[in-house]
Parts: structure tokens; C-alpha cells; sequence
């Protein structure tokens, strides 16, 4: 119980997103990751998504969190093939109709 209270010091989120969450849950949170902001994210993926304890801990343990931050920020990056014309238009032969 002293774990939990050190891990989520913060009441709001206690009432927010935890208590929706069942205990081995919380105590899979707790136990496998030391980071308060991951350890919210995942709490809020598994109640969004209905994780079951196995799974949640999967996820954990394949480092999912890290995993979306780098899709998002591969995602977000500015394409450099975006403001360029296609190099191959040219090779297209004329268009045909019947």
C-alpha cells in the first residue's frame, strides 16, 4: 500500500484512471516501471482498450510506449517527397481512352 501511494501521488489521477483499473493492475504498474508518465499512459491504454492483466504486462515488457513515441515522431517528421514532383510522371507514357 506504501508502494501505491509513492507511485501515484498525485489524488486526482488515484481517482481519475486507477480506480477504474483493477489491483494486480495497479500492482503490475507499480512493480515494472519506475517512469510516472509511462505508468499513466499504459493505465490509460489499458482501461481504453481492455487489457487484461497479461496483456498489460505484455505491453510493458515490449516496451509499447516507447514504440508509439517513436511512430509519432516518424510520423510527425516533415516529408521531404511531399514538395517535389514525382520523377517517374515524366516516363508515363500519354494517356489512352477507348
Amino acid at each position: 500500500m506504501r508502494a501505491f501511494a509513492q507511485a501515484w501521488q498525485d489524488l486526482s489521477i488515484v481517482q481519475a484512471a486507477l480506480a477504474q483499473l483493477p489491483w494486480y493492475h495497479n500492482i503490475a504498474l507499480i512493480e515494472k516501471l519506475d517512469n510516472p508518465d509511462e505508468r499513466l499512459w499504459y493505465a490509460r491504454q489499458a482501461i481504453q482498450t481492455g487489457w487484461s492483466r497479461n496483456v498489460l504486462v505484455h505491453q510493458i515488457e515490449t516496451q509499447l510506449y516507447a514504440r508509439q513515441g517513436r511512430r509519432l515522431r516518424i510520423s510527425a517528421a516533415p516529408s521531404r517527397h511531399l514538395n517535389r514532383p514525382c520523377e517517374c510522371a515524366n516516363e508515363v507514357g500519354p494517356i489512352v481512352t477507348y
